[in-house]
């Protein structure tokens, strides 16, 4: 029996080298697997081929080609590759330590990015301590005066741009900021049912608020306007309360933002014989009077 060992990269690799060589087919072929492949350690260190015996039978002795290729000659084959370990095992001992050393050499270069981590995380501990001290914020009389002035800083701007001469009178509960504005003219401030107002009043509060802890609510009127309108539309709730209690029918209210449907409701709570809801989508909700069952 003709045999040859074959050194590849892989057992296929190595079996056709050795047919070719021998110049037989695989089906002919007794193909003995001396040593697996190895990548090594990180595809680098300890890597190792594959080693194969191709075996092919003699002419006169086809027949009998399964018998040969018995334990009895597959033996030596597999005594070799021990035998080669052995002798592979000094030369690669070096290596496995270069690795090891290469390893133990980058793990001081870690060791610092990693006291980095750890001192950002003392240097946000701070921050986030300052960011819960902010959502609790409490009331501060100073802190309120200086939003009041922030508050006339801005609406002075404002008028100064609509070429209006504005008297500011400013009045200061722990709930709120009250600036009632005073001159001649001023309706164009109000708008339809105060929604100008309204509009300048929501900015007057992003401007005046936005350097402080706590939020200081700021009302803005124009001569009494909203204490005149809160008394117009208390009138009108009890009016039609009235009328839905004639007819036993529903009515529905124009549109209204929503401190003026409020008012309404607070108007017509204590009515035993009507309820009071708010339906619709934002900006067209509206209050609906209904008689009670």
């Amino acid at each position: 029996m003709r045999t040859v060992r074959i050194t590849a990269k892989t057992i296929e690799a190595a079996v056709a080298e050795g047919l070719e060589k021998l110049g037989i087919s695989r089906e002919e072929a007794v193909v003995h697997v001396v040593e697996q492949p190895s990548s090594g350690l990180f595809g680098l260190i300890h890597k190792k081929m594959a080693v194969v015996d191709i075996s092919a039978p003699d002419e006169e002795a086809e027949e009998d080609t399964v018998e040969e290729a018995s334990p009895a000659e597959e033996a030596p084959a597999a005594e070799i590759p021990a035998e080669e370990a052995k002798e592979e095992t000094p030369a690669e001992a070096p290596q496995a330590e270069e690795a090891a050393e290469e390893v133990k050499e980058e793990t001081p270069a870690e060791a610092p990015q990693a006291e980095e981590a750890a001192e950002e995380v003392k240097e946000e501990a701070p921050a986030e301590e300052k960011k819960a001290e902010r959502e609790e914020p409490t009331f501060d009389p100073e802190e309120q005066k200086k939003v009041a002035e922030e508050a006339k800083t801005f609406l002075a701007g404002v008028f100064a741009g609509m070429h209006l001469a504005v008297t500011m009178e400013c009045r200061m509960t722990e709930e709120r900021i009250m600036i009632n504005l005073v001159g001649d003219g001023l309706g164009i401030l109000i708008g339809k049912h105060g929604q100008t107002l309204d509009a300048l009043q929501y900015l007057t509060n992003l401007a005046a608020g936005k350097s402080f802890r706590h939020h200081y609510f700021i009302l803005l009127d124009v001569e009494n306007y909203r204490e005149r309108r809160q008394d117009t539309l208390e009138a009108l709730a009890r009016r039609l309360a009235g009328k839905v209690k004639r007819t036993g029918e529903e009515i529905r209210l124009e549109p209204m933002a929503a401190g003026e449907r409020r008012i309404i409701h607070l108007a017509l709570q204590d009515d035993h014989a009507v309820s009071t809801d708010s339906e619709g989508e934002a900006p067209y909700r509206y209050v609906v009077i209904r008689p009670k069952n």
